[in-house]
């Protein structure tokens, strides 16, 4: 504590009484709880990176801001970081190792959203479901469905996407799910698989047994199962309430897999045409061959983080949002087109600067896509004025 080290965490900016303030959450999700803080604060706990002390700080933020803040406020800073367990400590550790014991040992992935984005008993969800789904348009189905494209964005957020690309799963038999989604947090690989049960307020989406079981012994995928980056993601979790309540009545199994950055990539220092990515993708192909089930890739994948939120300094303005848009429908293009390598190459070209969070998981989604066409169905862009969200549904199919 002498020399405090703030873990990674999240700064949200946010307007209150008139006050620029600062909203500190933790990625892992280790506490519910969020801290607020103003910008000075904010300031003072970026120079916690363990190697300054108390006094070193006090002399930083003197020789930056030039007003004398005293040790003792720092140190109720600190304290109340230590309580949130945003500190790299001895607390933190121990804490940390307790909750990854816990979930590791545990057969099923209890749900991290229900009550906070969606609704906590199952019959509050199944009557909204009910509610968007019973309006909905009905769209001339296509052949066997291979693949669907979604949102992760919250339900209040995306449902008018959601609600268009969902009711294509009428046209799957039920089996298996491959469901790919973007890590929001540090990963320890490019794809870390589940081989849990996921619980949802809808029950218990069953993992695929047998389907593990060859992840086990298969001598380059054991290496991917990771399973506590699954532990309070979103991407993956909004996606199978909806597959709950639209395949209720037909039997299915889940393969969840969370993708890692591709930043490697897209700065030039990996090829996407040689190395890992395409031992995965080769893997993962054979895979789900060698299991002989049909499947369906469903990718629960956002495109542009542009505004405020999201470090862009620029006004949002209808413009900017329409530009965004025209690249939206250029990436989306090669996605109907299934070429994964246009896909990446577009996002590499732009230097992502619109940080397409979907990146690798529609990267993946491409590439284990083999004889099907794509369509683009819906596309939509959220925003509050200040920041914005893109995304899209599209259908795979033979």
């Amino acid at each position: 504590m002498e020399n405090p080290q703030v873990r990674w965490v999240e700064a949200l900016p946010i307007k209150q009484d008139g006050r620029d303030l600062f909203v500190l959450k933790d990625p892992e999700g280790l506490v519910d709880r969020s801290l607020m803080v103003s910008r000075e604060a904010l300031f003072l706990i970026s120079l916690m990176d363990g190697s300054r002390s108390l006094r070193d700080i006090q002399a930083e933020f003197m020789r930056t801001v030039g007003r004398l803040v005293q040790t003792e406020e720092i140190q109720a800073i600190v304290d109340a970081l230590d309580q949130q367990f945003l500190l790299r400590n001895d607390r933190f550790d121990s804490h940390f190792r307790t909750m990854q014991e816990e979930y590791e040992a545990s057969p099923c992935r209890p749900s991290f959203l229900a009550g906070k984005s969606y609704p906590a008993t199952m019959q509050e969800l199944a009557s909204y479901f009910e509610t968007v789904f019973s309006a909905r348009e009905e769209h001339a189905l296509p052949r066997k469905i291979r693949g669907i494209l979604a949102p992760h964005i919250d339900y209040s957020r995306g449902m008018a996407v959601y609600s268009k690309i969902y009711p294509f799963l009428s046209g799957i038999d039920g089996g298996l799910i491959v469901l790919l989604g973007t890590c929001h947090h540090v990963t320890p690989h490019l794809i870390n698989i589940s081989l849990k049960d996921f619980a949802t307020p809808l029950g218990i989406a069953l993992n695929a047994r047998e389907l593990g079981k060859l992840i086990r012994e298969d001598r380059l995928l054991t290496r991917y199962v990771a399973e506590w980056p699954h532990r309070n993601e979103h991407s993956i979790e909004l996606q199978i309430p909806l597959i709950q309540f639209l395949m209720r009545e037909r039997g299915f199994e889940i393969l969840p897999i969370l993708t890692g950055s591709m930043h490697e990539y897209v700065e030039g220092a990996k090829n996407t045409s040689k190395g890992e990515l395409q031992d995965l993708t080769g893997g993962l192909k054979d895979l789900l061959e060698s299991y002989g089930k049909s499947y369906c890739i469903i990718a629960g994948a956002d495109l542009a983080h542009i505004g405020a939120q999201f470090g862009d300094r620029y006004p949002l303005d209808r413009t900017v949002l329409e530009q965004s848009k025209v690249k939206d429908q250029a990436l989306l293009e090669s996605v109907r087109q299934i070429d994964p390598e246009a896909f990446f190459g577009f996002v590499r070209n732009e230097g992502d600067r619109r940080r397409i969070c979907g990146l690798t998981p529609i990267y993946f989604q491409l590439s284990l896509m083999d004889g099907v066409q794509g369509e683009v169905v819906t596309y939509d862009q959220w925003t509050d004025g200040a920041s914005s969200v893109s995304f899209a549904g599209a259908v795979f199919y033979e």
